[in-house]
């Protein structure tokens, strides 16, 4: 039989609002009602179940209302059919279904599937399932969930051992926002259909939406055709084809100066870790400015470096007109002499920037973005920075990770890298999501080697977006390989070995 399904997942992501307003239209395109797709969607969940939960024989489907029931319903109908022990539990009045959705349940009905209120789910004990099939909410949602769903979601939740499959969207997240409502469900699974929803592969929704399964339900092709995305999520292989060739009598010069600056007292090893992955990405020279003290500290055992003590503008100066790329943020800290540094860099004539760390810090408290004659500036703040840089608080930037992206690069005229699960690239109205990386990442010195590895990419004559995009690809992608070991204790300069390799 023919897969209904896939997790080879497409490459163009979508609002909720683009696929709400266009599936109709490209399903009549195709000769298809929506109820026919209704049946579709159903049958790939019913499938996915069968293929990889056939022993799970007692469902617990939950119910609201709209399409995403209807989803549920047909779900619900095709494993009775198969001998599985239904149980359905709507969270609204069955009277109040309408269109597609009421015929699906009347098609239950008709088998003799009964529904149970929402109220009876409380008194019944979960270990008398096998699986949940979470059917209550779909694209629309946005906001918190009501009450009575948010209950049965952490009653769910609190199951570890009860496997959940989500239809199309988690209960509770917003699938064109990333938000993520309290309580709502974590899926193990959750299989979406006709095209990606952007909210569904960045921030916390990662976390309840398990391993993501599509299903294109023979719409996907035209829906890709007919509707055009700025966002996408390219796969590193994809990224690696914007690698330039090397040249077999390239020399160092050709390759890129970069220059790290930062490194306050007691910080040589942020600096150095940025310094070290531009070498590591191919960078053909890297020079390092820091503070006098640190010269000795950074340099031991990294000899390629060029390290120089500076506490005199004219020596930063120097060093940024030799540079085709300059990192500026690792480990610079706010005291006077990072305030120094920070001012003689905005005087410099400094073509391409990386700013990173108590960069970022700086940028938000300037008058003016950077200097005048920039061509390239690159972000790579956390959600703490980047709230600091668009005047708003961490919650708004989780609330809308796309929005934050977006304004980021707007406001500073720069591509922005906004870290996270699922980091987002955008520039110039287009976006980018990560697809490596895990929790492994969220170690000291992590973001000062993504830096590094970000401008030893555009030293090689990548553009700051293209650059941007396979470094924060190769970054995680370096993290994921050394999983096998453990994501506890994973240290930022374990992922050299690795960068030199993804990079080839």
């Amino acid at each position: 039989m023919e897969s209904l399904y896939t997790t080879n997942l497409p490459q163009f992501a979508y609002t909720a609002e683009q696929v709400q307003n266009n599936e109709k239209q490209v399903a009549e395109q195709l000769g298809f009602d929506l109820s026919e797709v209704m049946q579709k969607a159903g049958a790939a969940v019913f499938q996915y179940i069968e293929h990889h939960y056939g022993n799970h024989r007692r469902l617990l489907i939950l119910l609201g209302k709209g399409n995403n029931a209807g989803d549920g319903y047909i779900v619900a109908y095709l494993a009775q059919q198969n001998g599985y022990q239904v149980t359905l539990v709507s969270f609204v009045d069955v009277k109040s279904l309408h269109g597609d959705a009421l015929g699906a349940y009347l098609q239950c009905q008709q088998a003799g599937l009964a529904v149970c209120q929402s109220n009876d789910l409380l008194l019944q004990e979960l270990s008398a399932f096998d699986l949940v099939v979470d059917a209550m909410f779909g694209t629309g949602f946005k906001g918190e969930l009501p009450e009575h769903f948010g209950q049965v979601c952490t009653l769910v939740n609190q199951h570890d051992n009860l496997p959940v499959i989500s239809i199309d969207v988690p209960s509770g997240v917003n699938a064109a926002s990333a938000a993520v409502a309290n309580n709502a469900i974590k899926a193990n699974v959750t299989i979406t259909f006709i095209a990606l929803k952007q909210g569904l592969l960045t921030g916390r929704a990662l976390e309840h939406v398990g391993k993501l399964v599509f299903a294109g339900l023979a719409l996907d092709e035209l829906f890709r055709d007919k509707i055009k995305s700025n966002v996408t999520r390219f796969e590193l292989s994809q990224l690696k084809k914007a690698l330039p060739n090397r040249a077999l009598a390239a020399y160092k010069n050709q390759l890129g100066h970069v220059l790290c600056i930062g490194g306050n007292k007691g910080m040589a090893g942020a600096i150095r870790l940025s310094a070290e992955a531009a070498l590591r990405s191919g960078a053909g020279l890297v020079s390092v400015a820091t503070h006098p003290d640190n010269c000795a500290a950074v340099l031991q055992g990294r000899y390629e470096l060029m390290v120089h003590g500076i506490d005199a503008e004219h020596q930063l100066l120097a060093l940024i007109n030799k540079a085709s790329v300059v990192v500026i943020g690792p480990g610079l800290g706010q005291d006077v002499w990072a305030q120094n540094i920070w001012q003689w860099m905005m005087n410099a004539q400094c073509l391409r920037l990386v700013i990173d760390a108590d960069g970022l810090n700086f940028l938000a408290k300037s008058d003016k973005c950077t200097t005048d004659n920039l061509t390239e500036r690159v972000l790579t703040p956390h959600a703490g920075e980047a709230a600091r840089l668009l005047g708003i608080s961490n919650r708004d930037v989780e609330q809308d990770r796309f929005d934050s992206a977006l304004q980021l690069s707007q406001r500073y005229n720069a591509i922005s890298l906004l870290k996270g699960p699922g980091s987002l690239v955008s520039a110039k109205g287009c976006l980018n999501i990560n697809q490596t990386g895990s929790a492994a990442l969220a170690s000291a010195g992590m973001g000062d080697v993504l830096s590094g590895i970000i401008a030893g990419l555009m030293a090689q004559q990548m553009t700051g977006f293209t650059a941007t995009k396979l470094a924060a690809a190769i970054h995680g992608a370096a993290a994921d390989n050394l999983l096998d070991e453990g994501a506890r204790g994973l240290l930022a300069s374990d992922l050299f070995p690795q960068i030199r390799r993804l990079i080839g």
